[in-house]
């Protein structure tokens, strides 16, 4: 993965336009698109498959999230890094402390909706589904000044997920590593003076 930044996209697709297509198909054919169908009833067929466009819209949107907003999410609460943290508060500046962590498991879901409208009254909510399973394992944080400010080495076992309509999609997997996958910019706050 070379790209600026790894999408949750990345895990699932190529690129963007490869996960519009995809997705945009699988919500207007198979066991998901039946199921929005039904929910939404007598609905022209023209307008059941722009609603279903739109839903594969969203959800490739919803892709486009950046893992290290993931990561980060987890590691702001991960108990070790976090003492790891505080203890470096007191360190000379530019002294680093790297921290190896024992494999670990995080866990990312997001179920938004898409909320359909007919004539201003509210027909239905679709609902997607975007769960991430990831089991990290060799990593090494660098620490400075309370900062997580780097990944010296480590990889992660991706399972990935889609549902929309509460009806399967694809499922994937994929290893990351993550040093090239998180980008920290100037860091990440796990302790404060």
């Amino acid at each position: 993965m070379t790209e600026e930044t790894t999408s949750v996209r990345s895990i699932f697709f190529d690129s963007p336009a490869d996960a519009a297509t995809a997705l945009t198909e699988a919500v207007r054919s198979g066991d998901a698109a039946d199921a929005v169908r039904g929910q939404l009833g007598r609905m022209p067929a023209g307008a059941k498959d722009a609603v279903l466009a739109e839903v594969g819209q969203v959800a490739a949107g919803v892709l486009e999230m950046d893992v290290t907003d993931i990561f980060r999410s987890a590691w702001e609460k991960h108990t070790k890094l976090c003492e790891e943290a505080l203890a470096s508060l007191s360190d000379r500046a530019g002294a680093e402390r790297v921290v190896p962590l024992a494999a670990h498991t995080i866990t990312f879901e997001q179920q938004p909706g898409v909320e359909i409208h007919l004539a201003d009254l509210p027909v239905t909510t679709v609902t997607l589904l975007v769960r991430l399973d990831l089991d990290v394992r060799g990593l090494l944080a660098v620490i400075e000044q309370g900062r997580l400010i780097a990944v010296r080495a480590g990889s992660a076992d991706v399972t990935g997920a889609l549902e929309i309509g509460g009806q399967p999609l694809l499922k994937r997997q994929r290893t990351i590593e993550l040093t090239q996958a998180v980008r920290l910019g100037e860091g990440i706050y796990l302790a404060r003076r």
